[in-house]
């Protein structure tokens, strides 16, 4: 696997990533994530998107958000074909390592539900709830990893 930071010339198969991702499944989180995905560009900003490949083919994306106060993850995708192969791990460890070359100590993630396990699994604790909002019409879990 190697990781690279997007350009906005991946858009399109980024958004097809998360069109067709099935951690979307219920009928409403399908008409959201789609909704957002046909909106969503890469930015040419401060926000960091980076991209999985294997093989010359996107397996997976993550988009980080600066705050005041540390870190956003706003975004962490894995093909659904690259689940389950530990691709999710390699990248989110390349998450964490990016958050420390910007010199931050703690990523906040507010997680589709289905996800939060997973970030539970990589070292992220409970610290609250995001409310229902911005097209999101759930609850998501708030958790944030804290690196050392």
């Amino acid at each position: 696997m190697s990781v690279r930071r997007a350009t906005p010339a991946d858009t399109d198969v980024l958004r097809a990533m998360m069109a067709i991702s099935n951690g979307y499944e219920r009928p409403a989180a399908r008409a959201m994530i789609v909704a957002f995905a046909g909106g969503w560009s890469v930015p040419d900003d401060a926000h960091e998107v980076w991209i999985a490949d294997e093989g010359g083919e996107a397996r997976g994306f993550y988009a980080l958000i600066p705050h005041a106060d540390g870190l956003e993850l706003d975004l962490f995708f894995t093909a659904d074909a690259a689940q389950g192969t530990g691709l999710g791990r390699r990248l989110f460890s390349h998450m964490a390592d990016r958050a420390r070359v910007l010199g931050v100590a703690k990523v906040m993630i507010s997680s589709n539900p289905e996800a939060a396990g997973f970030y539970r699994r990589m070292g992220a604790v409970d610290v609250g709830v995001t409310p229902p909002g911005d097209g999101i019409d759930w609850e998501r879990p708030k958790l944030m990893l804290t690196l050392g």
